[in-house]
């Protein structure tokens, strides 16, 4: 079965809330899910295998940040397959910093529920937004290895 457009473009806006409830309806109860990322800093990335999974860990990326902005700039749909290259503003409620990243998002779907979806978000970028510093000021901070 495929699907639509606007259908594709609901569920991404779902996605953009992080909302479990709004996410729900959407996800398959065996899901494959895939939010690649480094999980000591982002503890909702990772493998997530059934709708269960998928809705904590959104859950848990609820909870640490609340969106206050996205932007969709592509949208693809093709038979049971859909993909989107979106960009996001969060707020790390423990810190208050403001985390801007750029995503890209694939789903297939299956009788109309995701079965499927990986998304590849700019982690660099992301993680030195979340710690406040550049990778390469903490390198150039560190002690060279002669000095350990």
């Amino acid at each position: 079965m495929s699907i639509t457009r606007a259908y594709a473009d609901a569920f991404f806006d779902a996605m953009m809330t992080r909302d479990p409830e709004l996410i729900a309806p959407y996800v398959a109860d065996d899901a494959e899910w895939l939010i690649v990322g480094p999980i000591e800093l982002f503890p909702y990335c990772g493998q997530h295998l059934d709708k269960e999974a998928v809705l904590a860990a959104y859950g848990r990326m609820s909870s640490n940040a609340a969106v206050t902005e996205f932007t969709r700039d592509y949208a693809i749909t093709d038979g049971e397959c859909a993909s989107a290259l979106s960009r996001m503003t969060n707020v790390v409620r423990e810190t208050g910093r403001q985390v801007v990243v750029r995503l890209a998002q694939f789903a297939r779907f299956r009788d109309g529920k995701v079965c499927e979806f990986c998304s590849i978000t700019d982690t660099l970028g992301a993680a030195e937004q979340f710690m406040g510093r550049s990778l390469s000021q903490m390198a150039e901070d560190a002690p060279a290895l002669a000095d350990v």
